[in-house]
């Protein structure tokens, strides 16, 4: 009978470990997952429908998900859910994570430094830098899978799709996260944590982290959190502070760069009136490329070629042992080439550019530049044939940039036309 009884728990031992969500409750845990962003928007915890046949609701869902999720049509929300797999905070949070271990002697700024980092990667390298260390899990898949989760509840609610698919697309994100978080405290610790990374560049990392916060504490007056216990529950974890301990408060560092995060938040282009601005954050900052570009694409835009040429060539030391495939490297050598052409200097633009990667070559900017750079040297060599040759290379490089998608402006229609190029 003993031995009955011992295979009897040892078989249901096995089931409970090899397929622990058999049993659960999916919408139970689904609710409770989501349950912080359903308060937030004051939608419905009644139900794993967050709109409950109210319209007002319905409506809020549909807002939702063209806000939140970039979601307008039933047809939106596979896409939608593969970006937040593949594409989603704890992709960009790895990626930092991944350059601290591979560069363990550099300082933070030393690595935005050498890799040419644009100032949003920096911003999430000094966020990595200081939040890495206190998580016990370091990743944002709480954040990403509780957004799946939110997702497919807000296109239930909308009339996106039926109940049971959604359900059905959400449980390998509620399996992993009831065996992955010890307890509700650690889940939503470390959701706060993605919620905050989210708002990083905005600047509203703390006023949403205590949005979240307040959020959480109402829905322990709604939600039976005790009554959905998660696989590793544990008392130890319950009884500290882990979700104000997590929560994200920048260095010292950190909180210095926050002034340039803002300025490159603050507008679209930075214009004339941000030069001050910008040269006040090189002296905190210097010799930092993603600063040093913002002076050169505000010299650019004023028409100061040469200024920029020279804030160009006292980048070179850098850019020539920077990496190739950063946009930002890139960026700079196509403005320093476009700045070499302004001033007839043919020779600087085609060095700026050989030093391009294959992998832009294709793009109008770049097209359009070299066939700017043909037009430039045609008619200065005292051979025929070779200014012949500019000719053409350069008509090859326009039509390829308006294959690119580039609309030709009238100075090169009138160079086009005056050269008999094109009618």
């Amino acid at each position: 009978m003993k031995q009955k009884v011992r295979t009897l728990f040892l078989f249901a031992f096995f089931l409970q470990v090899c397929f622990p969500i058999l049993s659960l409750e999916y919408e139970s845990y689904a609710c409770a997952f989501s349950s912080n962003f359903i308060e937030i928007y004051k939608l419905s915890h009644l139900e794993f429908d967050p709109a409950v046949d109210s319209k007002q609701m319905q409506r809020l869902c549909v807002q939702l998900l063209k806000s939140s999720f970039q979601v307008s049509s039933s047809k939106d929300i596979s896409k939608a859910a593969e970006n937040i797999k593949t594409k989603g905070a704890n992709e960009s949070f790895q990626e930092s994570i991944k350059l601290f271990e591979e560069n363990k002697n550099k300082s933070t700024l030393d690595i935005i430094k050498s890799l040419y980092m644009d100032v949003g990667e920096s911003s999430n390298l000094f966020f990595a830098e200081t939040i890495k260390d206190k998580m016990r899990i370091k990743d944002l898949s709480a954040w990403d899978n509780g957004r799946l989760i939110e997702l497919y509840r807000c296109a239930v609610g909308a009339g996106y799709i039926n109940k049971e698919d959604a359900v059905s697309a959400i449980k390998p994100a509620v399996d992993f996260l009831v065996k992955t978080y010890e307890n509700w405290d650690d889940y939503f610790a470390h959701y706060f944590i993605g919620k905050q990374f989210t708002m990083l560049h905005e600047g509203k990392y703390s006023s949403s982290f205590e949005l979240c916060l307040k959020a959480y504490t109402i829905t322990k007056g709604k939600i039976n959190y005790g009554k959905i216990p998660l696989k590793k529950t544990s008392t130890e974890i319950s009884k500290s502070n882990i979700i104000l301990d997590l929560a994200y408060t920048p260095s010292p560092s950190g909180r210095q760069w926050e002034s340039v995060q803002e300025l490159a938040s603050s507008k679209k282009v930075l214009n004339n009136r941000d030069l001050t601005a910008v040269k006040n954050l090189k002296k905190k900052f210097p010799n930092v490329p993603c600063i040093e570009f913002m002076e050169i694409s505000i010299l650019f835009r004023q028409k100061a070629y040469r200024k920029t040429l020279n804030l160009c060539y006292n980048l070179e030391e850098t850019t020539n042992n920077s990496p190739k495939d950063s946009p930002l490297y890139q960026q700079i050598q196509l403005t320093y080439a476009k700045a070499a052409l302004k001033v007839s200097k043919p020779a600087i633009a085609e060095k700026a550019l050989s030093k391009l990667p294959e992998s832009v070559f294709s793009t109008a900017e770049y097209l359009e530049t070299e066939g700017r750079l043909y037009m430039e040297l045609y008619g200065t060599s005292s051979s025929y044939d070779k200014n012949e040759e500019y000719k053409k290379l350069a008509e090859k490089s326009f039509t390829a940039a308006e294959k690119a998608g580039f609309k030709l402006p009238q100075d090169i229609k009138n160079w086009l036309r005056s050269n008999g190029i094109r009618s």
